[in-house]
């Protein structure tokens, strides 16, 4: 392929694939020196500056990364991949003001970006902003009414918090119905009916999650809240230890365990 990318030197899909292979096996700087030729009139100009960004997070060169974003974003303002994941990098470093102000930025530049307003409200959430990001995501849906991920960011924030549980069962189906076997969807459904105390329900769909999503520390963490609820210890002590394996920093699931040990 790279012989391709001589004989086409303005194919730059040809050049962005091949730095993509090269990321993905182990050679940065191969990768770089192919990504790095795509020009910011070229439609794989952003998807380039996000995989230079990504390679550089890979690197341990957060503050590299934030600048190519940066610099990429002077180049192409209305590209709003570029601002969301700036922002991610922001957030992962958890300079949250500095996330804040590049998603405003891009939605003053794109205000009807879905994928901006989207981004703000995971962001919102992060940062213990319930209204916000509720706020957030029914603009999303203003703009999307089948955006089948603001759907599901709804219904289970509202499951979580065991308030307008029929509201969220609806939106929580509908999602479901948008993208069939989404295991993240399937277990907000499963956790909502927890919430309703419908326990059979709960755990047939927390179940059917926990298969999709095997290595999902939240996801058998609900399985195992369902199975103890529903007092069966020996599937709870299972589906807990098994989230135990993938999250095991996490007190309150070793609080969960020892209490469920302690009463048998």
């Amino acid at each position: 392929m790279a012989l391709l990318v001589q004989e086409y030197p303005t194919d730059y899909r040809l050049a962005y694939l091949l730095g993509t292979a090269y990321s993905e096996t182990g050679a940065p700087d191969k990768a770089l020196s192919f990504l790095d030729k795509i020009p910011v009139t070229s439609d794989q100009f952003t998807l380039a500056r996000i995989r230079i960004g990504m390679i550089l997070r890979k690197q341990q060169q957060a503050n590299a990364a934030i600048d190519s974003l940066r610099k990429a974003i002077q180049q192409k303002n209305d590209s709003p991949g570029l601002y969301a994941y700036l922002a991610s990098l922001y957030e992962e470093g958890k300079r949250f003001p500095e996330a804040e102000e590049i998603l405003r930025e891009g939605l003053r530049i794109i205000p009807g970006s879905v994928d901006l307003h989207y981004s703000f409200g995971v962001f919102f959430e992060k940062t213990n902003r319930f209204e916000e990001s509720i706020s957030a995501m029914r603009t999303v849906l203003k703009l999307d009414p089948d955006h089948a991920d603001a759907l599901n960011f709804i219904g289970y924030m509202y499951a979580d918090r065991g308030i307008h549980l029929d509201e969220a069962e609806g939106m929580i189906k509908r999602a479901l119905q948008l993208k069939p076997g989404s295991g993240y969807i399937t277990d907000s459904l499963g956790w909502l009916y927890f919430r309703k105390n419908r326990l059979d329900e709960a755990i047939r769909y927390l179940k059917e999650a926990s298969e999709t999503q095997p290595e999902d520390a939240a996801i058998l963490e609900h399985l195992g809240d369902a199975y103890a609820r529903a007092g069966q210890v020996r599937e709870a002590l299972e589906a807990y230890g098994k989230a135990n394996k993938f999250n095991p920093e996490s007190e309150l699931l070793k609080k969960k365990i020892e209490d469920l040990r302690g009463g048998n």
